[in-house]
């Protein structure tokens, strides 16, 4: 669980246990852990995620964490790692919508 590997099929020891990635040039990669994970109103859970940053292409992986603020609908993401955070509004499918200050979908 969590093993990442480079294009030589050898195993990436820095993405150890990360088994979402958040690739920062779109909010779907919010859209993983929310639908992933099962919260409780009101719960905080901390994740290790393979950060993919956009346009230099390198990967890290980095704490961030999900906290439940109105199920099904709203979630307060945290990158810990840069110590930034958003409430992120999604649709029913669970697909983030309103990304704050970066993204936001339009019908």
């Amino acid at each position: 669980m969590g093993e990442w590997r480079d294009e030589a099929g050898s195993v990436v020891e820095r993405l150890h246990q990360c088994i979402d990635v958040d690739i920062s040039a779109t909010p779907f990669s919010n859209s993983l852990p929310i639908n992933r994970l099962c919260f409780e109103p009101g719960e905080r859970k901390l994740l290790r995620v393979a950060y993919l940053a956009v346009p230099d292409l390198t990967i890290e992986a980095v704490e961030q964490a999900y906290t439940c603020i109105e199920p099904g609908r709203v979630y307060r993401y945290e990158g810990i790692f840069r110590k930034f955070e958003a409430n992120l509004r999604v649709d029913e499918m669970g697909v983030v919508e309103d990304y704050p200050s970066l993204f936001r979908r339009i019908r």
